[in-house]
């Protein structure tokens, strides 16, 4: 008979769906972005149109990008139709002309796309696009974008946002669109597209032939006809397949209950011996601690400092500050790589229809207790700050430890290091504008911020690369997981950080809130020369060439060089950066100091 109980229940859902709706007859494309047109379609646009003609699959070419497509002329139901393309996890959308309250002779176009949050095409020309997320609680969210990359948001009109009980109700949204769901449908209380109750559909279905015929234009109710002439009610056929459906999922919950129960009681230890076996892929191993050298052992460097960690998702829940950030990881959308780096990769995407940042650890690094703990600490740290000039924390979401990533902000001005690197390109004058000082402001504000919290927090690994920008070169600073494969918490692993470092930080020495302030004129210097620190340092000997850098790291230690700035720059800004980069670090300014001082700046000297 039936292979499977999945089988079995979307015949049911299709008969219900069938009985419910009303047959409008309309034209099917799906659409295919790659290969053959085999499998689960990108789209499924369903119109009336002229001169429709079956086909089984044809390249055809929506704005400047290639799809195939087959096409299947009028279909006699479009809910049926979109079950048998579907069959799972999929939002219908019906668009009608614009207010007229979704009256079903207005209906003017059906579109079907799958629920799982993917970027598909939403219009034959190439126009628009659309990312769908259907939730397992019945709600959805739909967002429309311009082109069909999903990068520009459409106008608020053609983006929804519906809890599962107003799909449920199938109400007419902004006056011109009704939405469905592949669960909304199967639920024997959905109304129809024109909301035509199911007495009124007049259909009849013949059991002799085993099909559903057409009306017979009576306005009574439908039967089912049988040999003998007797006949069963549509309200009666409904009943008894609602009562078959959760007979069928009352069976499969309790079958599901019993293998979990069983599953859990099988994997409970039974003594203490166990206590390093596996949990989630991930060893029961005490936590790394690390040695702090800073000068205040309040400071805060957040690298695996707090010594907490999960040794399995439990542990978690058990974090208070990780499960109050937390957020759904199905809404959490990756889309295209921004960066990798020796601990982590940083995606960019979507969170509920918003672009974001999204932040992940190495994949090889993901079965490490110790990079998930380090990961995490960043988290918990990123969760405790809130400033305008820090790039904002959006929370943190896993389904299993292995895919465990964090949300920020998305700066669309990419970061300080590649502006720089355009303005040399460019030819771009050097010294210091009014945007170059605000950009060092900003910075400044949010060191200010950091370096008063109570304990104090150290950045650590301050350069270029970590301010971002937003389109108009406002700057926030970000990346605070200084735990890359470092050597200890004196952060000498890795010489292409090391030429921000301040020279105490170098040979191991205790430091404090002055080292962030070395790197903040570091930054200076890249300000105004656009190029990387300590790009003027040069072989005294006959080659001129430029020195290595552990050469030049040695003569910063012992402070035989410090980084340049141009002849024509501002003199009140190299001053700043001359006393930021100072051997001594109690010569150095403090963040508050080095903030009134680029006020004063930005109001007399540009």
């Amino acid at each position: 008979m039936f292979s499977s109980l999945p089988q079995l229940v979307v015949l049911l859902v299709a008969i219900i769906i069938y009985v419910t709706f009303p047959a409008v007859a309309m034209d099917a494309m799906q659409v295919f972005s790659r290969g053959e047109c085999v499998g689960t379609p990108n789209t499924l646009i369903m119109m009336n149109s002229e001169g429709c003609e079956d086909s089984t699959c044809k390249r055809r070419d929506f704005g400047d990008n290639p799809y195939n497509v087959s096409v299947n002329c009028k279909i006699s139901n479009r809910f049926v139709h979109a079950a048998e393309v579907f069959s799972d996890k999929y939002v219908v959308i019906e668009y009608y002309n614009q207010k007229t309250n979704c009256k079903s002779d207005n209906l003017t176009e059906t579109d079907v796309y799958p629920g799982a949050g993917g970027c598909q095409i939403a219009s034959i020309k190439g126009t628009s696009s659309v990312i769908v997320d259907l939730y397992t609680n019945g709600s959805v969210d739909v967002f429309f974008f311009e082109g069909d990359g999903c990068g520009v948001k459409s106008k608020s009109s053609f983006n929804f946002t519906l809890s599962g009980a107003e799909v449920e109700n199938g109400d007419c949204v902004k006056e011109g669109f009704k939405i469905y769901t592949s669960y909304s449908l199967s639920a024997t209380s959905t109304s129809s597209s024109g909301n035509t109750a199911v007495s009124q559909l007049g259909r009849n279905v013949s059991s002799s032939s085993g099909t559903i015929a057409s009306p017979n234009g009576s306005e009574g109710s439908a039967t089912i006809t049988t040999s003998g002439g007797s006949g069963v009610s549509v309200g009666a056929i409904i009943g008894i397949v609602a009562g078959v459906i959760i007979a069928v999922l009352l069976i499969a919950i309790g079958f599901l209950w019993y293998r979990r129960r069983a599953k859990k009681t099988k994997g409970t230890p039974s003594n203490g011996n166990d206590s390093n076996k596996v949990l989630d892929g991930y060893a029961r191993v005490t936590s790394p601690t690390t040695d702090q050298k800073s000068t205040d052992s309040d400071i805060t460097g957040f690298s695996s400092s707090l010594g907490l960690g999960p040794r399995s998702l439990a542990g978690l829940w058990d974090d208070e500050v990780i499960a109050t950030a937390r957020i759904p990881r199905e809404k959490v959308l990756v889309q295209q790589l921004i960066s990798r780096g020796g601990y982590g990769e940083i995606y960019y995407g979507f969170f509920i229809g918003k672009h974001v940042a999204i932040k992940t650890l190495l994949p090889e690094l993901r079965k490490s207790v110790k990079h998930v703990n380090e990961f995490l600490d960043e988290a918990r740290l990123l969760a405790r700050l809130d400033h305008p000039r820090i790039v904002q924390f959006v929370g943190i979401a896993w389904d299993t430890l292995a895919d465990l990533c964090f949300v920020l902000e998305y700066m669309e001005g990419g970061d300080l290091h590649a502006l720089l690197a355009s303005y040399q390109a460019q030819h771009y004058e050097t010294g210091f504008d009014r945007s170059k000082v605000t950009i060092a402001l900003h910075v400044a504000h949010a060191l200010t911020y950091m370096h008063s919290l109570d304990p104090p927090v150290l950045h650590r690994d301050l350069k270029s690369k970590n301010i971002l920008l937003s389109a108009e070169l406002e700057a926030k600073i970000t990346d605070f997981g200084t735990s890359r494969e470092r050597v200890d918490r004196t952060m000498t692993a890795g010489v292409g950080t090391s030429l921000w470092m301040a020279p105490e930080v170098m040979l191991g020495q205790r430091y404090d809130h002055k080292s962030d302030i070395f790197s903040f004129g570091v930054v200076l210097s890249e300000l105004d020369l656009h190029t990387l620190p300590y790009s003027h340092a040069k072989d005294s000997g006959k080659s001129g060439r430029k020195l290595p850098d552990t050469a030049i790291l040695q003569m910063v230690a012992l402070g035989k060089i410090r980084v340049g700035f141009s002849s024509g720059a501002l003199e009140s800004m190299v001053a700043l950066g001359n006393s930021c980069v100072a051997v001594d670090p109690k010569d150095r300014p403090t963040a508050a100091e080095a903030l009134y001082q680029l006020q004063l700046i930005l109001r007399q000297d540009v």
